[in-house]
C-alpha cells in the first residue's frame, strides 16, 4: 500500500487498473484514500484500539461534492486524536448508529433543513410524503443498514403513482446526502435507482373556480395584474409569454398573436388564434395605454 502525499490533484489523478488499492497520506498517520478499478473513489482512516489492541478501518466517505479531500482530512483528525486520547471511536459510533432510525433522519430533516431552508408548502409536502409513505415503511430501520435494494423496493410499491414515488426518491436522495454530511453512514443508497415515466399532469379549474377567480380578478386594485391573469386564462399561454409581450405580436384585426422564437419554450414562432373576447380586451387596454411604449405589460420604467 503506497504512501504519497494526498493532494486534491493526486485524487482527481489517482486510478488503479485491477480490485482496489490504498494510498495512505505521508502528511497525516492513518488517513488514506481508497481507489477502486471501476473509478470510486473513498477516504478512510485506520488506527489501533489502545485497549484491544485490535485495528480498527473506517470509511469517511465517497470524493465528491459532498465530501472533500479537506473535509476528509478534518474528520480523519478527529477521529485520530480520540484514538490517541484511550477512546474507539468507530465502535463508539457503530453503536450510535445502531440505534439512528429513519424516524430519527426524518425528524433531523425536518428540522435542520426542511424547516429552516424550504418554503412552508413544500415543507409540508415533504412531511406528509414521510409520514404516509416513507415512515410506515421503513421508519424503524437504522439508517446506516438501509441499503439501495430497500429502497428500490419501496419505489417499485408505489409504481401505480409515478408522481408520488419520484419526488419520494428525491426526497429520500437529498436526506441520506445530508446524512453522509452529518455522519451518519458513507454512502447515498438512493443513488442509480430509476425514476419512473410520468406522465403530464393537467389540472383544469371547475365553473365554480372559475367563477370566484374571475370575481377576484375584478376586484383586484391592480387592474393591469388582473389583465395579465385574464390574458393568460383567455389564451393558455405561459404567464412569462405574456408579461414579455408588446403590441406589435398581435394583429387585433386578424385575431392573431404572433409569439417570438426566443419568448416560446419551443424556441420557435408560435402563430395564436385569439378569441373575440380576448381582442376586445388587448383593444380595451391598448386605448388606456401610451402610445410610445411597445409593451402590453409596461414595468415601472417608460419604455
Amino acid at each position: 500500500m503506497p504512501k504519497v502525499k494526498l493532494t486534491k490533484s493526486f485524487v482527481d489523478r489517482a486510478v488503479v487498473d485491477v480490485g482496489e488499492d490504498v494510498f495512505w497520506d505521508a502528511a497525516l498517520r492513518g488517513f488514506g484514500l481508497r481507489v477502486k478499478a471501476s473509478g470510486s473513489k473513498s477516504y478512510i482512516v485506520q488506527y489501533r484500539d489502545r485497549r484491544s489492541g485490535r485495528s480498527r478501518r473506517k470509511t469517511i466517505g465517497q470524493h465528491g461534492p459532498l465530501m472533500t479531500l479537506h473535509q476528509a482530512r478534518d474528520i480523519a483528525k478527529g477521529y485520530l486524536a480520540d484514538a490517541m486520547r484511550g477512546r474507539d471511536p468507530v465502535s463508539e459510533e457503530r453503536a450510535r448508529r445502531d440505534t439512528f432510525t429513519m424516524h430519527d433522519l426524518a425528524n433531523d430533516y425536518m428540522s435542520k433543513h426542511a424547516m429552516p431552508k424550504k418554503r412552508g408548502r413544500s415543507a409540508a409536502m415533504d412531511k406528509s410524503l414521510l409520514d404516509r409513505l416513507v415512515l410506515p415503511a421503513i421508519g424503524s430501520r437504522a439508517v446506516e443498514e438501509i441499503a439501495h435494494g430497500d429502497i428500490q423496493s419501496l419505489h417499485n410499491r408505489l409504481a401505480d403513482r409515478p408522481y408520488q414515488a419520484n419526488r419520494v426518491l428525491a426526497l429520500l436522495s437529498k436526506m441520506f446526502e445530508l446524512s453522509i454530511r452529518w455522519g451518519w453512514r458513507g454512502d447515498n443508497p438512493v443513488r442509480g435507482v430509476p425514476r419512473f415515466q410520468e406522465e403530464k399532469r393537467y389540472r383544469w379549474l371547475s365553473d365554480a373556480e372559475l367563477e370566484r377567480l374571475m370575481a377576484a380578478l375584478e376586484a383586484h386594485p391592480n387592474q393591469v395584474a388582473a389583465n395579465a391573469v385574464r390574458l393568460q386564462l383567455m389564451t393558455g399561454a405561459r404567464i412569462g409569454e405574456v408579461l414579455t409581450s408588446k403590441w406589435s405580436d398581435f394583429d387585433l384585426d386578424r385575431g392573431v398573436w404572433v409569439k417570438p422564437s426566443h419568448h416560446t419554450k419551443q424556441k420557435r414562432t408560435e402563430h395564436t388564434p385569439l378569441s373575440t373576447g380576448t381582442v376586445s380586451l388587448l383593444a380595451s387596454m391598448a386605448s388606456m395605454q401610451l402610445a410610445d411604449n411597445p409593451h402590453v405589460f409596461p414595468g415601472r420604467k417608460r419604455g
